[in-house]
């Protein structure tokens, strides 16, 4: 009986025992994924806009709160950091949105935006990225990958090439429309001429600027100068849009400095009706003959169309008239 007592004691003890030391040792807090990860990767970079946002990265079930710190970026090519994502570039910053409608001077724009020298991005705590317009003096076409410390209850980890990114231009051109009527001088019915060709070509990356030809099917450009192209009616015109400078106008061509991309910056609206982002001219009779299968008539040819161009640049927009030849004055 006593044998049996004494083993029954030792074996409480070594259990109060191993309770003891149990409770002394430090417990391990928190978890820290290997696998979190970024929900959007390969990233797009669209240069130029004022603002792009990225997802959060997923953290895996990594115990919250978490923060994530960039430590470097670098060219996927050469696998050298990359300078030119921590430079400072000229970027207008707007404190207000501009209205086209009450904005119409480039004193009035200047008083809602300030020129200043940022960084191209800021690297949220969440892992996001926020790109600004500082992002249009990247070189295009370039891959980065980068590299992010990310810290939680449970320690401190570091991912090497955690994700990539990518600069590439937004598309540049959009809502584009063209049609074209034949308005006979005697007032009969209006004919159809078909489709026009349109054709946009951004000429350079710098300025922001629009150089618009009206030619007929040779290519010849109508003289917008001489009053070869003139307005239709209380139709908007190209003139419409441009709110912030004169248009210009030469021998071949109308051309508008539209200061803020997008172009146009808003729909134009008259008298009740939305005309979009429409254009109409009217080329008289007296500059344009149209081809003997379309009609026999003596009339105007009168092009409309639209383009909304999203980004900064110089650009030439040749539209080209079906069915008609420019009569030489």
């Amino acid at each position: 009986m006593l044998s049996h007592y004494n083993w029954k004691k030792i074996l409480g003890a070594a259990v109060v025992t191993g309770l003891f030391f149990t409770a002394c040792k430090k417990l391990d807090e928190g978890f820290l994924s290997d696998g979190l990860y970024v929900p959007d990767a390969p990233i797009t970079i669209q240069r130029g806009l004022a603002f792009q946002k990225t997802e959060a990265i997923l953290p895996d079930g990594s115990t919250r709160p978490i923060t994530f710190e960039l430590l470097d970026v670098r060219r996927a090519d050469t696998k050298k950091h990359a300078d030119e994502f921590f430079k400072e570039y000229p970027v207008y910053v707007y404190t207000a949105a501009i209205d086209p409608a009450k904005d119409t001077t480039i004193e009035q724009v200047n008083k809602k935006r300030e020129l200043k020298n940022m960084k191209p991005f800021t690297f949220l705590a969440s892992g996001q990225w926020i790109f600004n317009g500082a992002t249009d003096s990247l070189p295009l076409g370039v891959t980065y990958e980068y590299d992010i410390r990310v810290t939680n209850v449970a320690g401190t980890k570091e991912y090497k090439n955690i994700a990539t990114l990518t600069t590439a231009d937004p598309p540049l051109v959009s809502e584009t429309t063209t049609g074209c009527n034949f308005f006979p001088d005697d007032g009969s019915p209006t004919i159809g001429m078909g489709a026009m060709e349109m054709k946009i070509s951004r000429i350079k990356e710098s300025g922001a600027t629009v150089i618009l030809k009206i030619t007929d099917k040779d290519g010849k450009p109508f003289n917008p100068k001489n009053g070869e192209i003139i307005k239709r009616g209380d139709r908007p015109t190209f003139e419409s849009y441009s709110r912030f400078h004169p248009v210009e106008y030469t021998d071949t061509s109308m051309i508008c400095n539209f200061e803020i991309a997008p172009f146009p910056i808003a729909k134009y609206s008259s008298g009740g009706t939305n005309f979009n982002y429409l254009i109409y001219y009217r080329i008289p009779s007296t500059f344009a003959t149209v081809d003997k299968s379309l009609t026999t008539k003596i009339g105007s040819v009168n092009p409309l169309f639209a383009f909304r161009l999203m980004k900064a640049g110089t650009y030439l927009v040749e539209i080209r008239l079906p069915k008609t030849t420019r009569i030489s004055k």
